[in-house]
């Protein structure tokens, strides 16, 4: 099978079980853009709403300290990263790479007249789109069309940013029962004359098709899940190092981290969160690293909002706005971007955004993989 037929459908099961949508049955056109070879973007959605203040902290600001009595980390157990800011205790694993300059750390990331819905602002980040618009396309597929063969890959996630018509992308859910199935999947013939009858065969057979092509990949490649946090995230951080050390051309992968919603007694579970995100990225760019692929990719963390500033009377925190985000890789500039956060200046008890998040995705469009930027906003250069 030549790639270029590769799939146009939302979904790779288990095995392999495709989910056809009503917009799938007629070809888009190519585009004439191709993301540069062998770069590759890892997005990690925090899903929830992560709490950039302790995530990133001010610790010299006593106002951190006066609007969040039990939350905020005491000044002894932070590692600080500036004269001003640092790290949660939780994040140590990922010291050695902001001391080697490969973490950019990106303050103050949102958009105008935010909206503290999870299921709206998300919508919003995946796509790109203002705050009154509703754009059905994710911005990653927005981006590379479909000139892929396979633009992007969800390990058990939402397509989010890979969604959309003109969607190249797949979503597998186990990539050890994918690779373990010894029962090749046989696709039926598609000499019909009903034409939705035919158009699900034909969707039946490219999915068997491309579930043997990965399957012959993903043999090739080492299992180095033991390296990673023995948890559901960590198990799927490996699939996506394995994936790419099989030398499959994806330029574009998403997996989640949940539970980020800290309404009520916050500290222990986002403690444990930051540390499980935190190991595997370093389990990850050690990967990277034993395979010479660290500087072909950039993993990218976001979050469809902040919390707010002053604790609630759960000591949890509620929905805000604008948070902090990661990019990190052996290519990154490292270092800290956007100004720091002034916990005077405050919109309903949340931090005003600082950067548009769509800087954030020009710079990978334009800096990563050499595509014309399609949202006028300044880049950063954090690339």
């Amino acid at each position: 099978m030549k790639r270029r037929r590769f799939i146009k459908y939302s979904a790779l099961g288990s095995v392999a079980a495709g989910l056809l949508s009503k917009g799938i049955a007629h070809a888009a056109p190519r585009r004439k853009v191709t993301a540069q070879k062998k770069r590759i973007l890892v997005l990690v959605e925090l899903q929830g709403g992560n709490d950039g203040l302790n995530t990133l902290i001010p610790f010299r600001d006593p106002l951190y300290y006066h609007l969040r009595p039990t939350l905020a980390i005491p000044k002894q157990s932070t590692l600080p990263i500036s004269d001003s800011l640092a790290f949660h205790p939780s994040l140590r694993s990922l010291q050695r790479y902001w001391q080697a300059n490969q973490i950019a750390c990106l303050q103050g990331v949102g958009y105008p007249r935010s909206n503290r819905s999870h299921f709206r602002s998300i919508d919003i980040w995946n796509t790109a789109s203002n705050y009154n618009q509703n754009i059905k396309e994710g911005w990653i597929s927005n981006l590379l069309g479909v000139h892929h063969d396979i633009a992007g890959l969800v390990v058990n996630s939402q397509l989010g940013p890979l969604a959309g018509y003109q969607s190249s992308s797949i979503r597998i859910n186990d990539i050890e029962t994918l690779i373990n199935s010894n029962q090749p999947m046989q696709a039926r013939s598609t000499n019909t004359r009903n034409n939705s009858l035919a158009h699900l065969l034909k969707t039946e057979r490219v999915i068997a098709e491309s579930t043997e092509y990965l399957k012959k990949h993903l043999r090739k490649a080492k299992d180095e899940s033991h390296r990673f946090p023995r948890h559901e995230f960590g198990r799927e951080f490996a699939s996506i190092a394995r994936l790419i050390n099989s030398g499959i051309d994806i330029p574009s992968y998403k997996l989640t981290l949940s539970s980020f919603d800290t309404h009520t007694l916050q500290a222990r579970p986002h403690a444990d969160l930051l540390k499980l995100l935190a190991d595997s990225f370093h389990a990850f760019a050690q990967t990277m690293q034993r395979h010479q692929r660290w500087n072909d990719v950039l993993v990218m963390t976001y979050s469809e909002f902040g919390r707010q500033v002053a604790e609630n009377g759960n000591q949890g925190t509620d929905h805000g706005e604008a948070s902090v985000q990661f990019v990190m890789g052996g290519k990154v500039k490292g270092g800290i971007y956007g100004k720091n956060p002034d916990l005077n200046q405050l919109n309903k008890n949340a931090l005003p955004h600082r950067i548009d998040f769509r800087s954030v995705y020009g710079t990978v469009a334009s800096r990563w993989w050499g595509l014309r930027n399609p949202w006028n906003r300044p880049l950063i250069p954090f690339i």
